[in-house]
């Protein structure tokens, strides 16, 4: 496509709501969608040198927010990652048993606070918690290699266009530009691995990277001529397929341009990466050449970098939009509660009956100070009985059953995909499942570190039941859904020393006293699992966050 494109300054609105770029106010989805730029930090990954941190000792925000890891497929297990200074995320798999029209899953976590954070029930309620652990849901992107991108899903595209179908054209534009980042991302990342691994693996990354080369370059060409006619298509498909070229073009660039760092860093033969740099090039002098805008000039200004970075942003956030559902939230309790605060007023009326009886109905002259003694001392009775046990139920019903209760529906179809039941609270150390408490315990040298180290335990559990059948409704592409949990750590960190004190010690071998500024951090341990519902005796598994005032330092996973 040929015509400039630069409508994202003109008007933003022009898909006419199909987008949904308002759907998230939140703006988390645009924190989802950011793929990393070269030479970016990555993950804190266990075992991470300090290198990762900045000069006070917090970890660098990392692409696991991002597309990057968002968009990941086929994880074997979730794993607790950074997301920024404060805010942890882990994305979470269901991805049901074949066959079946409905499949269950539990995600249980367990996090154990010092209690040197002054977390409990008085300081910390159950809301504050659901303000600090938000979650997003998505389709999973269907699972399709980058070099097959140019067969099959091509045609889909290809024949969603024709067909006239506003809608059907408007998704599959999109879901093509979410396959190709998850593929690219996916070879990126196995290429870099293999040039960290031997001798072996390090030769195939090479022969991988000359292959990503080859499949990036002959994609776009292949894209550009398939989305050709929808210059000629009204709107919204003509815009929507202009900004999947840009989308697509830029995801390239940024690619190609991280694979020659990565093959720079490992000394790969200079021919392979002049391949890779041209490649990358090729791509943003098309866009130059064709109006397509979103190109970066060495030595820019702040203007131009704000704008490609919103532009970079909308891009990505409008692909991505096919993949997101729609939650709708309800108290999970709301009856039972009521039921049972109705049930706490009828007995503690009915005290107030029994007295009433017992003292009489008539107050006499002679009797009359009795009477109203009675009176009185019943009505405060009955008050007090119904308040302790409105408190006992809630405490019952906050142990038995859930907080609130999520719907997910497709957003663009109105199909309910499944069901979601969510619980938390604080936890006594008595009350936590044995199970737990020994993989809590791995890394403990003696029972006394219990009594030395008190912990605050809060607990956070999700039941989901999928409907397989919706989502084949939906696209029999789509077979899993993905949970992205992200929990906001300020509040627990408000009552934290400051993050470095002074140590003073002897050194035996010099002779001399010395003294030195050591770090002040905090272990919070994270034990968590995701089971079938039919399978209640999956393993636990245990991470460590390692946090200061100023933020988290990093992320140990443990078992």
């Amino acid at each position: 496509m040929t015509q400039s494109v630069n409508l994202l300054e003109r008007d933003p609105d022009i898909l006419r709501g199909a987008t949904q770029l308002d759907s998230d106010p939140s703006g988390a989805l645009l924190d989802e969608l950011d793929l990393g730029e070269v030479g970016r930090t990555s993950l804190v990954e266990p075992g991470a040198s300090d290198e990762a941190l900045d000069p006070a000792g917090v970890a660098a925000p990392s692409e696991w927010g991002s597309l990057v890891g968002d968009l990941s497929r086929g994880r074997g297990a979730p794993s607790f990652r950074i997301h920024d200074r404060t805010h942890i995320e882990v994305a979470v798999d269901y991805r049901p048993r074949s066959g079946r029209a409905e499949d269950s899953f539990v995600w249980e976590t367990y996090y154990f606070a010092p209690e040197s954070l002054r977390l409990h029930s008085r300081t910390y309620e159950k809301s504050d918690l659901y303000a600090d652990l938000q979650s997003y849901v998505r389709l999973e992107v269907p699972d399709v290699a980058l070099g097959a991108l140019t067969g099959a899903a091509l045609e889909h595209l290809g024949a969603a266009l024709e067909s006239g179908d506003e809608k059907r054209a408007m998704r599959e534009l999109r879901l093509y530009a979410c396959m190709v980042r998850a593929a690219g991302v996916e070879v990126r990342d196995a290429i870099r691995e293999g040039l960290a691994g031997g001798e072996l693996a390090r030769t195939e990354a090479l022969a991988s990277a000359a292959a990503m080369i080859d499949e990036v370059s002959r994609l776009n060409p292949a894209l550009r001529a398939r989305v050709a006619r929808a210059g000629t298509l009204a709107d919204p498909v003509r815009t929507g397929a202009c900004w999947v070229e840009e989308d697509v073009s830029r995801l390239s660039e940024t690619l190609l341009g991280s694979l020659v760092n990565l093959l720079r860093s490992a000394r790969a033969p200079e021919a392979l990466v002049e391949r890779a740099e041209s490649a990358a090039v090729a791509e943003a002098r098309h866009r130059m050449e064709h109006g397509l805008g979103g190109v970066g000039r060495i030595g820019m200004g702040r203007r131009l970098l704000e704008s490609l970075e919103f532009r970079r942003h909308v891009l990505k956030r409008f692909t991505a939009s096919v993949l997101w559902l729609q939650p709708k939230i309800r108290p999970g309790s709301t009856w039972v509660l009521q039921f049972l605060y109705a049930l706490a007023a009828s007995v503690a009326m009915g005290f107030a009956l029994v007295t009433a009886t017992w003292s009489g109905f008539d107050a006499q002259s002679r009797g009359v100070t009795t009477w109203m003694f009675a009176a009185a001392l019943a009505y405060a009775a009955k008050d007090r009985i119904k308040a302790l046990l409105q408190s006992v139920f809630a405490d019952v019903v906050s142990r038995h059953f859930p907080d609130r209760r999520w719907k997910i529906l497709d957003r663009e179809r109105d199909i309910e995909l499944g069901e979601m039941d969510e619980q938390s609270g604080f936890v006594a150390w008595t009350d936590v499942p044995r199970e737990v408490l020994a993989t809590r315990r791995i890394t403990r040298l003696h029972p006394l570190e219990e009594q030395a180290r008190p912990e605050t335990v809060l607990f956070h559990r999700k039941q989901v039941a999928l409907r397989v059948d919706a989502m084949t409704d939906v696209d029999p592409r789509f077979t899993a859904l993905t949970e992205i949990f992200r929990l906001d750590l300020r509040r627990w960190l408000a009552n934290t020393d400051d993050p470095k004190r002074q140590m003073v010690f002897a050194d035996p071998v010099e002779g001399v006293v010395a003294s030195v500024n050591a770090p002040r951090v905090y272990n919070i341990a994270v034990v968590y699992r995701l089971r079938r519902d039919d399978a209640p005796d999956d393993a636990w598994h245990r991470a460590r966050i390692v946090v200061s005032r100023k933020g988290i330092v990093r992320i140990e996973h443990l078992a």
